[in-house]
């Protein structure tokens, strides 16, 4: 039996897949095991990790017939004898000392209060594209990740919901906290609170760094926005309770957006720009902000953090259609059931 078990959840990661697997195997704790639960990937996923195995028999593979993140982690904490699991994803990768670094702070912090799990801090890894370095820097300011793992603590601190973090099995197994299969966006967000609502506290250490690889382009990176909003919304359904005003920010962003164009075409039609230029208002402040943001992204990233400037109204606009449309296809599932 290992101290730690790693899952790593993969559908076609060939791209960086192997360099995830080497920073687990050159890891300062050596007593682990690497599940790798692969999604019947159908490019050179699977081969990458059996020519790992050969040379390292603590990787181990499984199936995973459903294809989603969620029933891959349950997969692998089910089949884990292990004290501790910890998870990563397939286009990640890590220092000698993450592991160390995580299990140091669970075993300290355990004896002062009933800790749930210990979290990650992402980074942005130094052979990533521009744009990926660019949304990194812009998911560590207040405007872009709103207090989220991005975010740039000096100290351990307690937090809402945690990533990349270690678990104890028997906490998971006792408590018959699992991943919700049915979710496929928010599930790590959905898994932390099953733990906060049995009465854990998860923490979030500021220099256990995974190294992610983010969207290299405005058009999949809009796309996962969307996807994270609808994620948001059906994790809001599940639990109210944990719905918050700044969730819902940029879903009255994208309606305000709206008003604006509806200002438009009424100030032009009626030739009276009055009513334009009064609601515009709020929209000149805050392209005052996203300019403000960018310049300080450029001054440390260079021109290239000029892509800040869509990315911020991407993460904005993205999250609250993904949201909206969410909200509006479960108002429209509740009048169906009642028919």
């Amino acid at each position: 039996m290992s101290k730690i078990d790693v899952i790593i959840g993969v559908r076609n990661e060939e791209k960086h897949l192997e360099r995830c697997l080497t920073s687990l195997q050159n890891q300062n704790l050596a007593d682990i095991q690497i599940f790798v639960v692969d999604g019947r990937s159908h490019d050179r996923t699977r081969d990458i990790v059996r020519e790992k195995m050969k040379k390292d028999s603590r990787i181990k593979l499984f199936d995973n017939p459903q294809r989603i993140i969620s029933s891959a982690r349950n997969i692998a904490i089910k089949a884990s004898k292990a004290e501790y699991v910890a998870y990563l994803d397939g286009h990640c990768y890590v220092n000698e000392d993450w592991l160390e670094k995580l299990l140091e702070t669970y075993e300290i912090y355990e004896k002062k209060c009933k800790v749930g799990g210990v979290g990650s801090t992402y980074a942005s890894p130094d052979d990533d594209t521009s744009y990926g370095k660019v949304v990194a820097s812009v998911l560590r300011t207040p405007l872009g990740g709103m207090g989220t793992a991005y975010s740039n603590d000096r100290k351990i601190e307690t937090v809402d919901s945690i990533a990349f973090a270690l678990y104890r099995r028997s906490t998971l197994i006792k408590g018959g906290i699992f991943y919700d299969e049915s979710m496929t966006q928010c599930e790590d967000t959905d898994f932390n609170y099953k733990l906060i609502k049995n009465g854990y506290v998860l923490l979030k250490h500021p220099q256990a760094f995974v190294y992610q690889y983010r969207r290299p382009n405005t058009s999949q990176f809009f796309g996962q926005m969307v996807k994270y909003g609808e994620g948001r919304c059906n994790f809001a359904f599940k639990y109210r309770e944990t719905l918050k005003l700044f969730h819902l920010i940029p879903v009255i962003f994208v309606i305000y957006l709206l008003i604006v164009i509806l200002s438009l075409l009424i100030s032009l039609f009626s030739g009276n720009p009055g009513l334009f230029v009064i609601v515009s208002i709020p929209l000149v402040i805050y392209f005052l902000m996203d300019i403000t943001y960018t310049l300080i992204i450029v001054s440390h990233n260079g021109l290239k953090g000029v892509y800040a400037l869509i990315i911020f109204p991407s993460i904005h606009i993205g999250y609250g259609i993904g949201f909206l449309k969410r909200l509006l296809n479960k108002e429209g599932e509740r009048k169906h059931n009642h028919k």
